[in-house]
């Protein structure tokens, strides 16, 4: 079931990734940024007492903060680099360094897991280095590239703390999340460009449609992390370059490579072999 869930908000928040890299290619990747994590909130709000809940303890207070601040970098960097770079390089790129080191801790913590399911996490991160071996992009420079790697450690700390959370506090850690990160975001954008408001009609409507994607991706990580293995979760949970790259090839006309065509076809064969 963790990896279930996992997969299902990879999906999710593959498009939503999508959807953020086109609205930054017409507009300030702050102010997208804003926009999207405005309509993250709302929907954290409309959802939160679609769950049962009874008690917030502290550690899911600072754990939702700590996850706000560290997705609200995380986002920048990713969109800005989705911006600059191309989509089938950029994405999983930080997918692999976000799944990566999650993968690193719960081990650390002396998570047990099944020969089976532990061979689909190294087939699931085999086919994410695979998805990003395009071949064909010479757009992506390494300023984007850098960006990229720092958006994958930011991912990686909203993965960790977020598992840190119980099941009693419901979806509270995500709305604390995004009172944390708002705010922040915000004053950032405000800084940087002057204004928190896409310019144009299209650039709102996709920033919108990221954030409200983006959050449904999250409550179904936040259960997958709460769920399962650290390693797990995490793992299919960074399974979105392929959402990611399969949009980019279908609507952007951007090649794919045979390594990614084969990076595909090992992600469904990784949660084959978890779900043994």
């Amino acid at each position: 079931m963790t990896a279930l869930l996992a997969i299902a908000s990879a999906v999710i928040i593959g498009g939503s990734d999508f959807s953020g890299g086109l609205a930054t290619r017409q507009d300030s990747t702050f102010r997208v940024t804003v926009w999207a994590q405005l309509w993250s909130g709302l929907t954290a709000l409309a959802l939160v007492g679609l769950v049962s809940w009874s008690s917030v303890a502290t550690v899911d207070i600072v754990a939702g903060a700590l996850a706000g601040l560290s997705g609200t970098f995380s986002f920048v960097c990713f969109y800005a680099a989705l911006g600059r770079g191309s989509m089938s390089v950029v994405a999983p790129t930080t997918a692999v360094v976000g799944a990566v080191v999650p993968v690193l801790v719960g081990l650390a913590r002396g998570e047990s897991l099944g020969s089976s399911t532990a061979l689909g996490i190294v087939v699931a991160l085999v086919a994410i280095v695979l998805v990003t071996r395009s071949g064909h992009d010479n757009r992506t420079d390494s300023r984007a590239l850098v960006l990229a790697v720092v958006a994958g450690l930011g991912f990686s700390i909203f993965f960790i703390v977020l598992s840190d959370t119980h099941d009693e506090a419901g979806l509270w850690p995500l709305v604390v999340a995004r009172a944390v990160s708002i705010p922040a975001v915000a004053v950032t954008a405000r800084v940087a460009v002057g204004s928190l408001v896409p310019v144009s009609g299209r650039s709102r409507r996709l920033a919108a449609y990221t954030g409200i994607t983006e959050m449904i991706a999250n409550v179904l990580l936040l259960v997958a992390l709460r769920r399962g293995p650290l390693a797990v979760a995490s793992v299919f949970g960074s399974l979105y370059p392929v959402t990611t790259v399969v949009l980019a090839w279908a609507i952007l006309r951007e090649r794919l490579g045979r390594n990614q065509i084969v990076g595909v076809c090992l992600a469904v064969a990784a949660l084959a072999l978890v779900a043994l």
